[in-house]
C-alpha cells in the first residue's frame, strides 16, 4: 500500500490533476484543436493521466509513459480496458540505456531523472526530498516512433529532463509540447533550439493547468523566446510547438 508520505502525495496529485470539476471539458476543447479522432498521441511523463483521459476522450490513440510505480497502477487501473491506450513504464531520454530515477514521495510531480533540475528545486524550496532511487529503463522519442509510429501530438513533462527527451528526437513532429520552469530558463532556450534544428515551428505557451494560451497569436521562435526571457512569474507550464506547414489551432 505504501507509506504515509507516499500517499499524501499520491492524493495531492490527484486532487491537483483529476479532481478539478469541469478540468477534463477544458482540457478537450484545448487539446482538440490539436488532435482528431484515430491520430496517435505520446503522454510522455503521464503522471496521473489526465491528458491521457482528454486524449482518449477526443478518440485518440495513446502511448503513454510513467516510470513511477504508484502511478503505473493507477494507469493501468484508469486506462487498461481501452483498447486505444499503451502504457509503457521506462523513461524518455537521449540515449537508450538506463538512468536513476529520483522518486519524491511527498511531492510526486517532482519526481525526476535530473540530477541538474534536482540541486535547482532544492535551491527554490529547501524542504523537498527525493527518498527513493531506483534505476529505470531508458528509450528515445526515435525508438518509440519506430515502434509505434509518428504521433500527431506528443506532450512531454518529465521534471528538468525536457532537454535530453527533445535531444532522442531527429525528426519533427506535427506538433508537441514541453514543460518549461521559470527557476530553469537556459534549458527551456536550449529546447526551442532543439526544436528549431529539426522544423520550422511557430509556437505558445501556457501557465499552470489553465489550458488557455497566453499569447492571442502564434509565434516565431525569435518571439517565443523574447516572451519567456521577460516572464518574470513564479508559475510553470507548457511550451507548445507546431509545424508551420500545418493549419494553426485557433487561438
Amino acid at each position: 500500500m505504501g507509506s504515509f508520505t507516499e500517499w499524501i502525495g499520491y492524493w495531492r496529485s490527484r486532487i491537483i490533476y483529476d479532481f478539478k470539476p469541469f478540468n477534463l471539458r477544458k482540457m478537450v476543447k484545448f487539446y482538440s484543436r490539436l488532435i482528431k479522432p484515430g491520430e496517435l498521441c505520446f503522454d510522455i511523463g503521464s503522471h496521473t493521466g489526465n491528458r491521457t483521459s482528454a486524449f482518449l476522450k477526443i478518440g485518440a490513440r495513446v502511448v503513454a509513459m510513467e516510470p513511477n510505480p504508484k502511478f503505473i497502477e493507477l494507469l493501468n487501473r484508469k486506462f487498461s480496458a481501452n483498447p486505444n491506450f499503451k502504457l509503457l513504464t521506462n523513461a524518455i531520454g537521449s540515449s537508450i540505456g538506463t538512468a536513476k530515477f529520483m522518486i519524491s514521495s511527498r511531492h510526486p510531480t517532482i519526481s525526476t531523472l535530473s540530477a541538474e533540475w534536482k540541486e535547482v528545486m532544492l535551491g527554490y524550496d529547501s524542504n523537498v526530498k527525493w527518498e527513493k532511487e531506483q534505476m529505470v529503463d531508458v528509450t528515445t522519442l526515435d525508438e518509440l516512433i519506430k515502434t509505434y509510429g509518428t504521433p500527431s501530438f506528443c506532450k512531454i513533462d518529465v521534471e528538468g529532463f525536457e532537454g535530453e527527451a527533445l535531444s532522442g528526437l531527429s525528426m519533427p513532429l506535427k506538433s508537441l509540447s514541453f514543460e518549461f520552469f521559470p527557476t530553469t530558463q537556459q534549458r527551456t532556450v536550449e529546447c526551442i533550439k532543439r526544436l528549431a534544428a529539426i522544423g520550422k515551428y511557430h509556437y505558445n505557451w501556457v501557465l499552470t493547468e489553465s489550458f488557455k494560451f497566453v499569447s492571442t497569436k502564434w509565434l516565431t521562435e525569435e518571439q517565443i523566446l523574447n516572451e519567456l526571457e521577460n516572464y518574470h512569474g513564479r508559475k510553470c507550464g507548457d511550451v507548445y510547438a507546431v509545424l508551420q506547414n500545418t493549419e494553426n489551432p485557433d487561438d
